[in-house]
This record gives C-alpha cells, sequence and structure tokens, in this order.
C-alpha cells in the first residue's frame, strides 16, 4: 500500500493492525471494568472504543477496496465484529441507563 496520506483514514497496513489491537484493547479494558464493578466506566470506554472501532473499521474497508490482496477478510471481519460487540455494550448500557 502507499505510504501517501490522502485523508483522514488510516493508510497502511501497519496502522491499520495497530488499529485493530486498540479496538481489541478496549473491549478487554470494557470487561475488565465491568468484572471490576465499574460500570459507568466500563460504559464510557465503550462508547469512546466503539467510535475508535468505527473510523478503524472505515479505513479496513476503504483499504480493502484499494488493495484487496493487501488489506485480509480476517482483518476486514476481525475490526467489524469488535466494533459491531462494542457498539452493542455502549448502545444497551445507555439504554439502561436513560431507562428506555
Amino acid at each position: 500500500m502507499k505510504e501517501k496520506r490522502n485523508g483522514l483514514l488510516l493508510q497502511t497496513k501497519k496502522q491499520m493492525n495497530n488499529g485493530a489491537i486498540a479496538t481489541g484493547l478496549g473491549f478487554v479494558l470494557y470487561m475488565v471494568l465491568l468484572v471490576l464493578g465499574l460500570e459507568l466506566a466500563a460504559d464510557l470506554v465503550a462508547a469512546a472504543f466503539s467510535v475508535v472501532g468505527i473510523y478503524v473499521s472505515l479505513s479496513v474497508l476503504a483499504g480493502r477496496r484499494r488493495d484487496r490482496e493487501e488489506v485480509s477478510y480476517s482483518l476486514l471481519w476481525g475490526v467489524l465484529a469488535l466494533t459491531i460487540m462494542l457498539a452493542a455494550c455502549a448502545v444497551l448500557a445507555f439504554r439502561q441507563r436513560l431507562g428506555l
């Protein structure tokens, strides 16, 4: 992939992999905070890392569209799965807090 930066999205495979790792660490942090009983902190972490996951997912989708051989389906589906789990946890937690 090209090293040239054309927009706000992640461009290189290394950046995308690091973004996927960050999203995974966000999910682990969310689970640890829940186990410790810190629900509010866990909900905020889920919301913040959902945004990170969406950003990384969009970057991986754009990278996959540019170069199918460089960006694997494993990376794409892994990031999408983490993002869906984090976003679902954040939405459900905030719905519960608001009583909806």
